[in-house]
């Protein structure tokens, strides 16, 4: 009996061995056909209308930070100081008491009703604070049991920490941080396509 020519044998194995390689690429035409359709698929469209939860996400917006200085001189029966004071403090809009008081949709034009911007965390800088003077006077003079100096400075760094807070709330830095904070509500209902105006209490 004749043998078979290995040539066919040979043809068979080929094929499958083609079959075989071309599994990942039928695969990846077919993942790809799939992904086809879903970038086909309409996208869902949502409302991008302004929010007051989105402006009320920032919370509490620190606008401006001031620095201030000041002199404080503190007297009492039997002390003197003469502080010269250097410090800073922030002013802030607090975001909670924003409210919509206008809106037109048709026009996408709003308008929003703001708090006036405040003093927050007022704070005296010791590192560039200066004690000038800080002396026993009077009776005190004489006395060794008494010594009213380190309340009488305590008191004027109390008073420094008021001070700073005064100067924060001057006309114009207040002017200043309305201006920022009208800036930016401006550009954040812009980006959503609206048309905003700031009104203060």
């Amino acid at each position: 009996m004749a043998a078979r020519p290995l040539i066919c044998s040979t043809s068979r194995l080929s094929a499958a061995a083609a079959a075989i390689l071309a599994l990942p690429g039928l695969a990846l035409l077919v993942w790809g056909a799939y992904r086809l359709g879903q970038s086909a698929s309409p996208p869902r469209v949502l409302s991008t209308a302004p929010r007051i939860e989105d402006v009320r996400r920032i919370a509490k917006l620190a606008v401006l930070r001031v620095q201030a200085a000041d002199v404080i001189e503190g007297t009492t029966a039997g002390a003197k100081a003469l502080v010269l004071v250097k410090g800073d403090a922030d002013l802030t809009i607090d975001l909670d008491q924003i409210e919509i008081v206008e809106r037109d949709d048709a026009a996408k034009r709003i308008t929003l009703l703001l708090p006036s911007p405040h003093s927050d965390r007022p704070r005296v800088d010791q590192a560039r604070t200066r004690v000038y003077e800080l002396r026993k006077t009077g009776l005190a003079t004489i006395n060794p049991f008494a010594d009213p100096r380190a309340v009488l400075l305590e008191d004027c760094m109390k008073a420094a920490q008021a001070a700073v807070e005064k100067v924060v709330q001057e006309g114009d830095f207040v002017g200043q941080a309305k201006q920022r904070v009208e800036q930016l509500l401006v550009a954040f209902h812009r980006e959503l396509g609206w048309e905003a105006a700031v009104r203060w209490r």
